[in-house]
């Protein structure tokens, strides 16, 4: 991934939504989310990497694959919950931003139960 384009592209972005808010405001708002999935979509393709590295990681530790796929949703989940918030506060929509964070929250706790159901069956193991 190459950092610096993905820096310069943002920078250049903010230089033209601030000028095109001084001049037609109701546009700021629509260019504002097109630039942020444009650099979203910049950085997916190092994500997958990421993501593949980890599997290779849980292969040769004989982890189970489901917890390797639980941390990486976790994961995915809180960068989309602050990306949505940050693009909400932007909008001036503060109360939707912070009821896609508490959306987040619930996600991610039904996303952990599998993994923590089979850590208390683990300990029930042990206990017995």
């Amino acid at each position: 991934m190459d950092f610096y384009k993905i820096v310069l592209l943002a920078l250049l972005s903010v230089i033209g939504i601030v000028i095109v808010r001084q001049l037609k405001a109701e546009f700021a708002v629509p260019l504002t989310v097109g630039v942020s999935v444009v650099l979203l979509l910049a950085v997916c393709d190092a994500l997958y990497d990421v993501v593949y590295t980890f599997y290779n990681f849980a292969e040769r530790a004989n982890i189970n694959g489901e917890a390797i796929g639980c941390v990486i949703k976790v994961v995915g989940i809180g960068y989309l919950a602050e990306f949505s918030n940050n693009l909400c506060l932007d909008a001036n929509c503060k109360s939707v931003g912070d009821k896609v964070l508490l959306a987040s929250k619930i996600a991610i706790m039904f996303c952990a139960l599998p993994v923590v159901e089979q850590l208390f069956e683990a300990i029930l193991e042990f206990a017995l």
